[in-house]
């Protein structure tokens, strides 16, 4: 089994035990509430008394900023968006034209979880996929540039399209734009534009003005 089935799988994983997370608290009776967000709207991790939430997302997905505006991670449908692994110095952002939300306070949540064993391993699961992915992203980040920027492009076309083309490419969509992933990977559009080109020239990536693919075997 190659790595982007195994990240494949996870993903699958990690959605059905988000949804039994999400469907107990549910049905637990705490405070709650569906938020729908459009492309853009801002996520804010604590209240503004400080309280912390816990969000779970249904659908869409959310780019995770410091407060400096540098993109961190991406969230999408099955993940969460934890106080605990994102600390009250960062905040989300609608990525996608929509994202659904629930958002629960973080100490009721934490109550329910003391009770139920169950509801443990599953935020414990939760958690673990959060710290994985940010731990790939520290390793991926020792990288010379060019093959930095194809790793990261390439783990979010894994991970957001499970379909290749018949030419093995792998389209990483559209919500990611050339800023956003520049940003991502902490350089300037000149050098991300450069480093694509050398990457075409490698045969790893096709990219114009509207779509990027990139190869579902990365070639690092």
């Amino acid at each position: 089994m190659n790595t982007d089935t195994l990240t494949q799988n996870e993903t699958l994983d990690t959605k059905i035990q988000t949804g039994k997370f999400l469907t107990t608290l549910l049905d637990s009776g705490i405070a709650n509430e569906r938020i729908v967000l459009k492309k853009n709207d801002k996520i804010e991790l604590t209240a503004t008394n400080n309280t912390p939430y816990i969000f779970v997302i249904v659908s869409g997905v959310t780019s995770i900023f410091s407060k400096i505006n540098v993109a961190i991670d991406f969230a999408g449908e099955g993940d969460l968006l934890d106080y605990n692994v994102y600390s009250s110095q960062l905040f989300g952002k609608a990525l996608t034209d929509e994202v659904i939300v629930w958002r629960f306070s973080q100490i009721d949540v934490f109550n329910q979880i003391a009770q139920n064993a169950e509801l443990q391993l599953q935020h414990y699961h939760m958690l673990q996929i959060i710290q994985r992915r940010l731990e790939k992203k520290q390793m991926q980040a020792t990288l010379d540039t060019k093959n930095m920027i194809a790793a990261f492009i390439h783990t979010l076309a894994v991970r957001y399209n499970t379909q290749t083309n018949d030419q093995g490419m792998i389209e990483l969509p559209r919500y990611f734009s050339r800023k956003m992933i520049a940003n991502y990977a902490g350089v300037g559009l000149t050098t991300l534009t450069t480093h694509l080109q050398q990457l075409m020239e490698d045969g790893r990536v096709i990219f114009n003005n509207r779509v990027l693919l990139i190869d579902a075997e990365n070639g690092i």
